[in-house]
């Protein structure tokens, strides 16, 4: 039963985002024809990847439990990096755009997917994509967008914390942009995707369980003209609460 599970759930979660691909794409196309104003686009986009989100928990079984009050206007917003599954545990009020690695982007159907939603693709290893990952986050957030990048920059099982990048503080030191730090722990944590595990077993391998629970709690709002500063106060939050998460789990078992 276990894999007929994980089997049926990864079929009709492809074929979800094939359906929510091509309505944004369809959207997308007349949007350009009849020439909608940004904000329009914006806020349809939204609810087309809003709904693409509340279908997604369905399919795989996803439930949230949620701590703390989510940002109600445009913000970064940071998670730590646990699994694949960390970007459709973050919903916002708010039209956002993601911040991924780009060996993801030639993923079937989810990278194009994930690519019609405006996705910022970054090569960590190359200096000059690190920049323009920075002027595109600028450029998202100066036209109303919220950006949702976990600064890790890969996967952890934690509860520990991996090195943040550095970049992104800078860009939010630079321009006023706020932050607001998410922790995320899933009840199971061998979710965590790491090791250079291969994605396809270990997609079998969590699918097939009948619930996946997830804990996702956000912390204040941070904003300053200091990045080391900034950098420094957002992990701390992370990883503490990341702790409190993870103790909340154990007394559950």
């Amino acid at each position: 039963m276990h894999i007929v599970r994980a089997v049926l759930r990864l079929l009709v979660f492809l074929m979800w985002v094939s359906i929510v691909s091509i309505g944004i794409l369809c959207f997308s196309m007349f949007a350009f024809i009849l020439r909608k104003k940004e904000s329009a686009k914006q806020k349809i986009i939204h609810n087309f990847f809003t709904a693409f989100l509340s279908g997604t928990h369905k399919i795989l079984g996803v439930k949230i439990h949620w701590h703390g009050t989510p940002p109600s206007e445009p913000a970064i917003v940071m998670g730590n990096h646990r699994s694949y599954l960390d970007a459709v545990v973050l919903p916002t009020s708010f039209p956002v755009v993601f911040v991924a690695k780009h060996e993801t982007k030639s993923w079937p159907i989810i990278g194009w997917g994930a690519s019609l939603i405006g996705t910022i693709w970054v090569k960590r290893d190359i200096k000059e994509s690190r920049t323009a990952t920075r002027l595109a986050v600028k450029d998202r957030f100066d036209n109303g967008y919220g950006v949702v990048i976990f600064p890790e920059g890969t996967t952890c099982k934690g509860p520990e914390l991996l090195p943040y990048k550095k970049g992104i503080f800078y860009t939010c030191a630079d321009n006023g942009f706020q932050i607001s730090p998410a922790a995320i722990e899933y009840e199971n944590a061998d979710i965590a995707w790491v090791n250079k595990e291969w994605f396809i077993p270990h997609a079998f391998k969590h699918f097939g369980a009948r619930i996946i629970e997830a804990h996702v709690s956000f912390g204040p709002t941070f904003k300053g003209d200091d990045a080391e500063k900034l950098l420094t106060e957002v992990r701390d939050w992370t990883q503490q609460e990341c702790y409190r998460l993870r103790g909340i789990i154990d007394k559950k078992k």
